[in-house]
């Protein structure tokens, strides 16, 4: 038996014979005798009007299960770059837009088809930096992808993505910094900003398009946008023509809900705007919203005046 195969079995809690029934995605279904060979399962998220559904490949329970242990225990000993910041652990939205707040201009540019593009010889290479040997970094590698792609749904794939994009992220990063852009990615979105001369001259576009080819990514060119100072700069639901902050009709929104819950209740005001939620989930829903804008402003009174209003509500509420 190989050692770390052995290791990996006795950190992770689990049999070696179940580790690789778990890894073995492609298992012809005649020899799937019941359902627990399933390991996956697909699951349709529906994004309304306008936008194409999500398609998720989800890991059963024990397979999910053995995932978050591989986060815990492996994975995570392996950091993204500084300039990713979506799905790590203390960083937020706001680290991904502040670097651009009160720039000239903004190029907001998107991956295409970005999970799915992630083939399992890009996730052993991440695997091969935990220094395991041949038959452990192959079996990790089987655990954590799905029909030889990174799934959607797994828990390890969002942390894995960031691994695979280190390089990228790294070189394209300190070439920005050396003329003078400011650039982060958060999943599939990234963004470069600096003064319209820098942005010109860069010719930034055609730079990240030639380094993502290389890795086997495509740039979505329909949703590449140009942003000057003339219009609302948003990175990420954040506003940063001058410091980030949320939208004008972000903050309308808000100011005008809790009015709403305060003069007609909270029942009532859901009623008046032809809402079906429940008022808990409402008001928590409510209360996230102001606590992200806390999170960009947090000496903003205002916000901090309607967080204590719906603390209350909630408060009574369960009373």
């Amino acid at each position: 038996m190989n050692s770390d195969i052995g290791y990996i079995s006795q950190i992770l809690d689990v049999p070696i014979g179940k580790l690789y029934m778990l890894s073995n995605n492609d298992l012809p279904r005649k020899r799937r005798k019941t359902s627990k060979y399933e390991n996956y399962h697909t699951v349709v998220i529906h994004r309304g009007r306008g936008h194409k559904n999500r398609i998720l490949s989800v890991p059963n329970g024990l397979l999910k299960k053995v995932q978050r242990r591989l986060l815990d225990n492996f994975l995570y000993d392996l950091k993204p770059s500084k300039y990713s910041t979506a799905y790590r652990r203390g960083v937020s939205l706001l680290d991904n837009a502040s670097p651009h707040a009160g720039r000239e201009c903004i190029i907001k540019l998107d991956i295409s088809h970005f999970f799915d593009s992630i083939d399992d010889d890009m996730v052993f290479f991440v695997m091969k930096k935990l220094w395991l040997s041949l038959p452990a970094v192959v079996l990790l590698t089987h655990l954590c992808t799905y029909k030889n792609r990174l799934p959607q749904g797994a828990p390890t794939s969002p942390h894995i993505a960031n691994l695979v994009m280190k390089d990228f992220d790294e070189k394209i990063g300190r070439w920005c910094s050396e003329n003078n852009l400011a650039y982060t990615r958060y999943c599939d979105d990234m963004t470069f900003s600096g003064t319209r001369a820098d942005v010109k001259k860069s010719n930034i576009v055609s730079k990240a398009r030639k380094m993502l080819k290389k890795m086997g990514f495509e740039l979505n060119e329909k949703k590449t946008v140009f942003i000057s100072t003339s219009q609302q700069q948003r990175v990420t639901g954040i506003v940063v023509n001058e410091k980030p902050a949320l939208s004008r009709n972000q903050r309308r929104a808000i100011r005008q809900e809790v009015y709403y819950c305060k003069r007609y209740g909270v029942e009532g005001s859901l009623t008046r705007r032809g809402e079906g939620a429940e008022p808990e989930k409402y008001l928590y829903s409510l209360l996230g919203r102001i606590s992200f804008a806390l999170q960009i402003d947090s000496e903003n009174d205002e916000m901090m005046g309607y967080f204590g209003d719906v603390k209350e509500m909630l408060n009574n509420m369960r009373k």
